[in-house]
This record gives structure tokens, C-alpha cells and sequence, in this order.
């Protein structure tokens, strides 16, 4: 049985003026999410706040397909307040979430996780930190495809471009799966 300590805080950071996080922690589910508004964007707290509400109201039983269609609802859901509203046109939110759900040859239980954006999902094991999700962004892109070094990537002037997040477009692509 997987066991899952948590600890919550946020923080402005050190470039933005408003701290545009959110996040859920529902122990008795075992549902954490985390939500990054989307920096410089008109709404991003709005976002982010809308999209770990939706995880939680429509997480609906413990699988990783209804985890990934609280994101989509969620997504459809700041896309449509964000056409409807012109002073949050514009507004996204990435989103990462964990939650237990029964394991797929009926014993144990398994960890399920969904990324959209560059938030990221971590597994602990062994003293050791291991990256589940990959990130969405434009400088995780050139990576992959070998037209940037790490060292590159690191200061390159558009590694905040996220090339995913909710509430952009109608419909979003939800990376997930199961540890």
C-alpha cells in the first residue's frame, strides 16, 4: 500500500507581484493537486483556483481515466469563463494531480498522476527523486529534439513558454499514468 505524507505552501516567488498557485489536499481520497497560473496572463489565480476546484468536484471515483477528465471538464470549464469574461481572456493554469487508485492486477494500490504544463509530478523511492511527467514548454521541445543543450536550456530567453496548459484552448491532451 502506497503511503503519501503532504505538506502544502505557496509562495509569490521572485519575479511576479501575485502569487497565482493553488492547491488541493483532500486526505481522506487521497487527491492533491497543484495549479500554476499562468504568469503575466490576465487571471492566472482565476485559473488556477477553477482548476483544482474542478479536479475535486469531478475526480469522481479513484481511476486515472476519471483524473484526467476532471482536468478536460476543468479545462472546458476556465476556456468558457475565459471567452464569456473579456478581462480574463487569455487566462491558463497548468495542473499536476496524484491520487490512489486500485492497482490493475487487482492487488495493491497504485499511485495515478496527470500533468498538463510544466508543473511537475516526482515519485520518491530509495532516497531518491525520479521526474514521472515531462514538461509542456517550447525549450522542453528543442530539448528532446536535440536543438538545445541542458546547459542551453537553462538560460534560454524563452524557457517560460508552456506549449500546454488548461483553459487555452477548448479541448486540452492530458498526460497521465500509473506508478
Amino acid at each position: 500500500m502506497p503511503t503519501l505524507r503532504s505538506g502544502s505552501a505557496t509562495h509569490v516567488g521572485q519575479v511576479r507581484s501575485n502569487n497565482q498557485d493553488s492547491f488541493l489536499v483532500v486526505t481522506d481520497v487521497d487527491l492533491y493537486g497543484v495549479a500554476d497560473g499562468m504568469g503575466g496572463h490576465n487571471g492566472g489565480e482565476v485559473a488556477s483556483a477553477m482548476a483544482v476546484e474542478s479536479l475535486q468536484a469531478h475526480a469522481g471515483e479513484p481511476t486515472l481515466e476519471n483524473l484526467k477528465q476532471a482536468a478536460r471538464i476543468g479545462n472546458r470549464v476556465i476556456f468558457e469563463k475565459a471567452g464569456n469574461d473579456p478581462d480574463l481572456r487569455g487566462m491558463g493554469t497548468t495542473l499536476c494531480a496524484v491520487r490512489v487508485v486500485p492497482g490493475a492486477d487487482g492487488e495493491g494500490d497504485e499511485i495515478a498522476w496527470i500533468n498538463v504544463g510544466d508543473s511537475r509530478v516526482y515519485l520518491f523511492r530509495d532516497d531518491a527523486l525520479i521526474q514521472l511527467s515531462r514538461d509542456h514548454s517550447l525549450v522542453e521541445d528543442l530539448l528532446r529534439d536535440g536543438q538545445l543543450t541542458e546547459d542551453e536550456a537553462k538560460v534560454h530567453p524563452k524557457r517560460n513558454i508552456i506549449t500546454r496548459a488548461l483553459g487555452i484552448d477548448v479541448d486540452v491532451d492530458v498526460d497521465g499514468s500509473t506508478v
